[in-house]
């Protein structure tokens, strides 16, 4: 059997290092709830309320200073993320949201619970992204982990529940590499004139 795109998700960020997921799960977030449950390795946490998943991401992340992950299904779901994104993002705190999206098929058509997540999210996230074809998300998801955990921030995965369920690419490889955070250092001159003081 063929690896799932959210199954392939939940492998990277298990290669990570990310031990939970926040949310609360709906059918286009079964795929992925359903490839934690088959690894065991990353716990669900369930929410009464998704504002509330990514508000304990933020705070999981203030506190671990690693990388945390909430997700919300499509339409209210994505809706309800966003108080707590921002407040992520204004902390500066590295969360990584996964906005499940109608089916792939139905975007643009006014379909039940349509939203535009790309727009919603514009304004508290680094980055965010929708995938629309399986090839891109080991691409989408890597940049999306990477600039949450560089910039200290938000980043946010669209990712329709039918693209889920679709067969990863099998070239796509789920080992993380660690983003050194940069660092900076002074001028040898200006530490020397530091030590004479």
């Amino acid at each position: 059997m063929k690896q799932t795109v959210a199954a392939y998700i939940a492998k990277t960020l298990e290669q990570a290092g990310v031990k939970r997921i926040w949310g609360v799960t709906g059918d286009s977030l079964n795929g992925l709830s359903d490839s934690l449950n088959r690894m065991g390795t990353i716990d669900w946490m369930p929410t009464r309320h998704e504002e509330v998943a990514a508000f304990a991401a933020g705070a999981e992340a203030q506190l671990t200073g690693e990388l945390a992950v909430c997700a919300g299904s499509c339409g209210p779901g994505n809706l309800h993320l966003i108080n707590g994104l921002f407040d992520c993002h204004r902390n500066h705190v590295p969360v990584l949201a996964i906005a499940a999206h109608i089916p792939s098929s139905e975007i643009g058509s006014g379909y039940f619970q349509e939203t535009h997540p790309q727009e919603l999210f514009r304004e508290c996230s680094h980055y965010c992204e929708l995938v629309s074809t399986p090839e891109q998300i080991p691409q989408v998801l890597a940049v999306a982990m990477r600039k949450a955990v560089i910039n200290r921030g938000v980043s946010v995965v669209v990712l329709p529940g039918d693209v889920a369920l679709k067969a990863a690419p099998e070239s796509a490889s789920s080992h993380w590499y660690h983003a050194p955070l940069p660092t900076v250092t002074p001028a040898e001159e200006e530490l020397r004139k530091l030590a004479q003081l």
